[in-house]
């Protein structure tokens, strides 16, 4: 899919205030690790998490996502009037119903006739929710639209603790949830408007997205629990990117040579360099944000681009490759011209 009239105008995020480091979390599996024979410091080595972050308890995920949400309309200049469509994308969900972008919408006060919905697909709702947004833009129906995800991982983090104390839990119990102990929080909300009236002109180009469900069985969680088969899902998300990667480029026109930033989605130390190992990628242009954020969802890829260009490593004209892989299993990747 290609898009030629959308621009993303603003891209901001958030960081909970609340850190936990991972050798706190350890601390707590004590006598897990006893019983395993596990030493302190396991789960640092293998993951390359050092710490993540948790909202405060008082804050709920939607008053954050409308908080970022309005610093980035605040910084597009955008017209709130002119935003026609806002999308929550998180994976982290409070209530069934109502969806969050609805309460987010409330919260800011757009227009009646602005659309709101909530599009979920793992980690990479926001990817999809950019694709939804460019759709709108591109078919004249909207001006301008905005994709905002706030994960939070504190409920989810706390019950699997509790799980991994109780005398019962074992080797078998730490494997199906490990990859719980590596989520993490944050926010992120991106602008998108119509190139004509956008005053970056940072291009949206689209991308490619290509799916292989037959692994949907390989991390499947609720809001207390994810039980993932580690192993696997790394080797069928690193071969479903090997088949997405020539598309994506086929599809954007770029090469490797004309990639000034990768921009993954940040699960951890293993999948972030067996990933750009595996494309025979060059690893200096891969921020890696995973060790002081943990696994971050949906918020992963736009939260690493905005650190990426908060750094100094994207300049105007960058080509920016976003990439992510989403349980089930889908991977995207997409491009901007910044």
């Amino acid at each position: 899919m290609r898009f030629r009239d959308v621009c993303v105008e603003t891209l901001v995020y958030e960081l909970p205030p609340v850190v936990v480091r991972t050798a706190e979390i350890e601390r707590e599996l004590a006598p897990l690790y006893r019983r395993m024979g596990i030493k302190p410091g396991w789960l640092e080595t293998v993951t390359g998490i050092q710490e993540r972050r948790l909202w405060d308890v008082s804050e709920s995920a939607p008053e954050v996502a409308a908080r970022v949400s309005r610093r980035a309309l605040d910084e597009a200049g955008v017209d709130p009037g002119d935003i026609g469509v806002i999308i929550s994308a998180s994976v982290s969900r409070e209530y069934v119903e109502p969806s969050t972008a609805c309460m987010i919408h409330g919260a800011l006060g757009l227009s009646p006739h602005c659309l709101n919905f909530d599009i979920v697909n793992a980690c990479l709702g926001f990817l999809n929710g950019m694709i939804t947004v460019s759709t709108l833009i591109e078919a004249g129906h909207i001006k301008a639209g905005l994709v905002v995800s706030a994960e939070s991982s504190r409920v989810v983090l706390e019950a699997t603790l509790e799980r991994l104390r109780r005398p019962g839990a074992g080797i078998h119990e730490y494997k199906d949830e490990l990859a719980s102990l590596t989520l993490g929080s944050a926010a992120v909300a991106m602008v998108m408007t119509k190139r004509e009236n956008s005053r970056t002109d940072r291009r949206f180009l689209g991308g490619t997205i290509l799916a292989a469900t037959e692994h949907n069985d390989l991390c499947r969680g609720t809001t207390t629990r994810m039980v993932t088969d580690s192993a696997r899902l790394l080797g069928a998300g690193i071969s479903l990117a090997e088949k997405t990667w020539p598309r994506f480029r086929e599809e954007i026109g770029w090469s490797p040579d004309n990639i000034n930033e990768y921009v993954l989605h940040q699960v951890g130390r293993a999948h972030h360099r067996n990933l750009m190992t595996s494309l025979k990628l060059p690893h200096e242009r891969a921020l890696e944000v995973y060790s002081g954020l943990g696994n971050i969802g949906s918020a992963g890829v736009p939260l690493t681009a905005a650190r990426a260009a908060e750094l100094g490593r994207v300049q105007p004209g960058d080509h920016l490759a976003l990439m992510g892989i989403g349980s089930g299993l889908n991977c995207a990747m997409m491009g901007i011209e910044w």
